[in-house]
């Protein structure tokens, strides 16, 4: 875990808003999941893809949906890294795959005897379900929010 956080830091050096610098959101520990660095959207692009070519096990997704808001917004380019599930802390955003077969990026809570407890940051309350080894996906390392969020921009092209 050592080598992700300094993986980080280094990219992190031009986070966005203050608000975010607080690792509680919302009632919720976030302190494990990184802040999105706000940049252009063709440097947020190659700035992912260079960290998944270059971190094993590692791609990139863009975020949607409004649960991890004000965290991530919608068309947030993600970058996760598979990781043994009992690597997992607290306060990380961990991405799963639900039993209606859809894939949630949420932040781990807490762990109980089943397995972690997440919550959208924009939820009342966490998810029913919780993260298993077996549904487990991958967790968020580095986080680039464009100026004009991809999905905006896929959807205008669209049109």
């Amino acid at each position: 875990m050592a080598g992700l956080l300094a993986v980080f830091t280094v990219l992190s050096a031009p986070a966005v808003a203050d608000d975010q610098d607080d690792p509680w959101i919302r009632g919720v520990f976030t302190g494990n999941s990184p802040r999105p660095i706000m940049t252009n959207e063709i440097d947020a692009w190659q700035r992912a893809t260079r960290l998944a070519e270059t971190t094993p096990d590692t791609f990139v997704l863009v975020g949607s949906g409004e649960s991890m808001q004000p965290l991530y917004r919608p068309g947030t380019i993600l970058v996760f890294r598979q990781l043994p599930y009992n690597r997992l802390e607290r306060g990380q955003t961990a991405l799963y795959r639900n039993r209606q077969s859809r894939v949630v990026a949420h932040v781990l809570v807490t762990k109980a005897r089943d397995g972690w407890r997440v919550a959208g940051l924009n939820n009342g309350h966490h998810d029913m379900e919780p993260v298993q080894a077996d549904n487990l996906v991958g967790v968020v390392i580095a986080a680039f929010e464009p100026k004009t969020p991809a999905v905006v921009r896929l959807v205008a092209l669209a049109r």
